[in-house]
């Protein structure tokens, strides 16, 4: 099996330097994190349609959670290596016979630091052990699919894990090494856990199952041509996975039972510069031992399965790519979508993701709500499985869950009449319908859309009982009493011992929105219901943001309460919620940009990104609540990005570098990893206090990137453009963006006689912006030599245009190579667009031939325009 790969962005961290963005180098492939193995605290978290993995700090696998289960179905899973070594003191003749000491070997451990590969696919280990051995470790998880993609998943997309070994002897001398694999088989089911060995698995193989449970069966066994399990066993001995002194062979021996431990040993014979490779495998499966039997026969050809779900990453990866001179919002965009792909997930109730993959089966819908409406850009039809799912169970009031359980169904509201669930579902709906231009789903998911809005429209205080008449101002009114998920209205809603109701401002602004919206899609039915919809709609929205603007503002800072609540007391707490009003059209232009403004100020900002209370304030906790009343939750931040980017382009570009880079930037010391976005920080610390990769993070940052960025936003038939180039940009790029079906692209310029797109689409624009249209877009012709240059190509009949932007931080020769692009025998005028000069420079006519192999030469962060136009 060959499984090197050569990613296109490694990154080499220091565990005592801070990640920055001058340390990647050129290579092809996927991106990748290059650190030393002694940086990290825990390790990646990888997961496929029927399962989730994670690992730790040490390389060793952590746990391995069923979605259908919703539960770890085995612990710790772990490779541990002997060589030849015997005791030189022994307790007596008899001690000697008893314990094998003619056969002892003692384990070997890495004498110096190794490193880690941290990969989209799969993480990887490689560390020297002594006696000139060389150890690969790679640890993945096989995805082919998503669960949205095929109605019957794959084999491969099964609770499978692999650990696979790769042994080099770079000695002049032969060697022996003793490989022991060891399985916690309980996980956290039952603690009576049985197990036989089945030597025609593979080249060995241990099945255990829960006595209570016979149909929970796991499969533990090695695979590859090379080698043979030799010894096998179960115990409650863990301290053979740490003794260093005296390593025992396997006493073949499957009588123990209960909370046990299962254990392989491969022996490895390696001549001089020999290489042996073979590979761990564990499976589960909820349905006996026939189905686990089939799992583990389809998983044994580790090396394809490993290159199909490199492969998927690869293409899964390929929609919306979002390319600026920033090369670390880049990578950010990249790992935002594999993120994304990670926690996509079958469970018994259908395709979703969960709050907390490794732990919870609780579907939330606010968090599927930001969820599709990011996926919409990277995967629409597992957007449209989560919208569909919470139609479904939408209450007949209208009323938008707050979550279900996607193993048992159990849904709950907790007992709120209204918070963010309901106006976040029709803004989802509604994005999903512009993006992909489906009448046929706009037309089913409609009723739903249009029940939630009407039920919108009866929890304004105006029909609510609870409100006395002096304090109906119109504006939508939670009336629960309780505390924390009971009586929160609000994303923030699990504060302990806190309450949030009556006319909380974000929850307004959401329904301004939403109601905006759901007219949008009523309009575009068009029927004469339907437009009565939308008039209701539409007068609502501008009732309720009237509503907003006259009770809801604070007249002295220009800033909105955080709500009047049910007894009528005003809160003026400033807290991040600020950006609600701002993202959703609710404030106009100065008051945004006072909001944005003051959520820029020292108090909320640190290098991790935005508090969501200030330092200053009372209430602050940076540490505990969750970190919602003073913590650092990413996501915010990106909000931030995306309410910032129309006032402030700079705030915005620094606000998606700051929470991405933070997770690179010493993750041992702040219990990150590379490349995942987690939970929340620690507001004074910036130690990540979350999860290790929070589901919900993700699409917020490919949202901010699309929207702000690029500056994209859907009309009701059109997409419109509005790029927000900070000053110090002069390009940004964007290609394989999913609209209508079809996918679009173009490359934006800033040039001396203004703003340029060049594209495959007409956009609207509510600015000077000359637009220059293209029929194809061929960027996968064309391969650019340096890693920290993007490109953009594009053909019109007789015409090639390739865009080339710099994302490095100095002057850069960048070779081109168009092969077969250009046709050899004719001939074609060059003329180049040099961003340094502002203007084109004319070149001269050359075959197609002589014009296979190019190279600009370009300025920190800027560009090349080349186009080649046919002679005569």
């Amino acid at each position: 099996m060959d499984t090197t790969l050569t990613p296109p962005f490694a990154y080499d961290i220091s565990p005592a330097q801070p990640f920055h963005a001058s340390q990647v180098r050129q290579a092809r492939g996927l991106p990748t994190y290059i650190l030393a193995d002694t940086a990290l605290e825990m390790g990646a978290s990888l997961g496929n349609s029927r399962c989730w993995l994670t690992t730790k700090g040490t390389g060793d696998i952590e746990t391995l959670f069923s979605t259908f289960l919703g539960t770890q179905v085995t612990g710790a899973i772990c490779v541990r290596y002997s060589g030849v070594g015997q005791r030189l003191v022994r307790v007596g003749q008899a001690g000697a016979a008893a314990d094998g000491a003619a056969e002892a070997f003692i384990q070997l451990r890495p004498q110096e630091a190794g490193e880690f590969e941290l990969h989209p696919a799969y993480q990887r280990h490689r560390f020297a052990l002594p006696g000139w051995l060389s150890i690969e470790e790679t640890v993945f998880v096989p995805a082919v699919t998503s669960p949205a993609e095929a109605p019957h998943l794959s084999d491969l997309d099964r609770p499978i894990v692999y650990t696979l070994i790769k042994i080099q002897n770079r000695d002049t001398q032969p060697r022996t090494l003793r490989v022991y694999g060891y399985a916690h088989f309980h996980g956290k089911t039952p603690l009576d856990l049985q197990a036989t060995y089945a030597p025609d698995l593979g080249r060995g193989a241990l099945i255990a199952r829960n006595q209570s449970r016979p149909d929970w069966v796991r499969i533990f066994g090695v695979v590859g041509s090379q080698v043979q399990v030799k010894g096998w066993q179960t115990s409650f001995d863990s301290t053979q996975m740490y003794e260093t002194t005296h390593v025992l062979p396997l006493k073949n021996d499957t009588s123990a039972t209960g909370r046990i431990l299962g254990a392989l040993q491969v022996d490895v014979e390696l001549q001089p510069q020999q290489t042996v490779e073979f590979g761990f495998v564990t499976v589960f499966s909820h349905e006996g031992e026939a189905d686990a039997r089939h799992i583990f026969q389809a998983a044994t050809d580790y090396g394809a399965a490993f290159n199909q779900t490199v492969a998927w990453y690869t293409r899964a990866l390929e929609p919306s790519q979002v390319i600026t001179p920033d090369p670390l919002i880049n990578q950010g965009i990249t790992w935002a979508k594999v993120n994304m792909l990670r926690v996509m997930a079958d469970f018994p109730t259908g395709p979703a993701f969960t709050n907390d993959p490794s732990l919870s089966s609780a579907v939330v819908a606010r968090d599927a709500a930001w969820f599709a409406w990011g996926c919409d850009y990277l995967m629409p039809e597992f957007s449209r499985r989560l919208l569909d799912a919470f139609a479904k169970r939408q209450r007949p009031s209208g009323l938008i869950l707050e979550y279900y359980n996607a193993v048992t169904d159990h849904q709950e509201d907790d007992g709120l009449n209204i918070n963010d669930d309901t106006p976040l579902f029709i803004m989802a709906a509604r994005h999903h319908c512009l993006i992909t231009g489906d009448m046929d789903y706009t037309r089913h998911i409609y009723p739903a859309v249009r029940r939630a809005a009407y039920y919108i429209m009866s929890q304004r205080d105006t029909f609510l009982d609870e409100i006395p008449p002096e304090r109906k101002y119109g504006l939508v009114t939670c009336t629960a009493r309780g505390v924390e998920d009971h009586g929160i209205a609000s994303w923030r809603n699990i504060i302990p011992n806190y309450t949030l109701n009556g006319a909380v401002a974000e929850i307004n602004a959401e329904c301004v929105a939403a109601l905006r919206w759901a007219a949008e899609l009523a309009e575009m039915l068009g029927e004469p219901e339907q437009q009565e919809d939308a008039r209701k709609f539409h007068e609502a929205a501008e009732a309720l943001a009237q509503a907003m603007n006259t009770h809801l503002l604070n007249p002295e800072s220009h800033l909105y309460y955080l709500t009047i609540d049910l007894d009528g007391n005003i809160v003026t707490d400033v807290t991040a919620d600020e950006l609600f009003p701002v993202m959703f059209g609710v404030a106009d232009a100065q008051v945004a940009f006072r909001i944005i403004s003051r959520l820029n100020s020292p108090d909320f900002w640190t290098p991790a990104g935005i508090r969501t209370v200030s330092r200053i304030s009372p209430d602050y906790d940076p540490y505990r609540q969750w970190g919602l009343m003073g913590g650092v939750w990413p996501g915010v931040t990106w909000w931030y990005a995306f309410a910032a980017a129309k006032y402030h382009p700079e705030f915005m570009v620094r606000a998606l570098r700051a929470s991405f880079e933070y997770y690179a930037r010493d993750p041992k010391k702040n219990l990150t990893v590379p490349g995942q976005f987690s939970e929340w920080i620690d507001g004074e610390s910036l130690v990540n206090r979350g999860m290790r990769l929070s589901p919900w993070e993700p699409p917020r940052f490919l949202l901010a990137a699309v929207s702000g960025v690029c500056g994209l936003s859907l009309r009701k038939n059109t997409l419109h453009s509005h790029p927000l180039l900070p000053a110090d940009w002069k390009w940004v790029g964007l290609r394989r963006f999913p609209y209508h079906g079809q996918e679009i692209a173009f490359f934006a310029t800033r040039q001396r006689d203004g703003a340029h797109l060049y594209g495959t689409t007409a956009l609207e624009t509510e600015r000077e912006l000359e637009q220059h249209r293209y029929a194809e877009d061929i960027t996968p012709e064309i391969f650019l030599l340096n890693p920290l240059a993007q490109h953009i190509a594009f053909k019109n009949p007789g015409e090639i245009l390739v865009c080339v932007g710099s994302a490095g931080q100095q002057t850069a020769l960048v070779p081109l190579r168009l092969g077969n692009t250009l046709e050899p025998q004719k001939r074609y005028q060059i003329d180049i667009y040099n961003s340094e000069w502002h203007a084109w420079v004319p070149g001269e006519v050359s075959q197609g031939k002589d014009l296979a192999e190019l190279a600009v030469s370009m300025e920190e962060g800027g560009y090349r325009l080349i186009r080649f136009r046919e002679q005569a």
